[in-house]
């Protein structure tokens, strides 16, 4: 199965713009950033790409690159936890989702608890 990723934009609320990418079809799974995400590199890296092709056999997967890396603004003045969660909720919130699964690899796996009473639809 061969399938590519269509690279979106969105704004938070600061001015920063974030880089996200959708691919396959399905209930929402967004994953997390962990350090230092690209999402072009990641796509043709052959630690990742089988994972998210697999994974977008059943779902609509997300990925979004974290404020600083990637293709999201890399000059930016704030970098904590609670800009990182709220960058999570731009995403959501530009793609409409009301309800979606969260996948945590690494550093992303310290967002899933605190997204609930950050992002309802969590």
């Amino acid at each position: 199965m061969s399938v590519d990723q269509e690279i979106r934009f969105c704004t938070a609320a600061d001015g920063v713009r974030i880089a996200y990418a959708l691919v396959g079809e399905g209930p929402p799974l967004v994953k997390a950033p962990n350090w230092l995400t690209h999402l072009e590199f990641e796509w043709s890296s052959p630690v990742w790409r089988h994972w998210w092709e697999e994974l977008a056999k059943d779902y609509l997967v997300v990925r979004f690159d974290q404020r600083g890396s990637g293709l999201s603004d890399r000059s930016v003045g704030e970098q904590s936890f609670d800009t990182w969660v709220s960058d999570l909720g731009t995403v959501v919130d530009d793609l409409g989702l009301d309800r979606f699964a969260l996948l945590g690899i690494s550093q992303g796996g310290r967002l899933p608890p605190h997204t609930r009473s950050a992002i309802p639809a969590a």
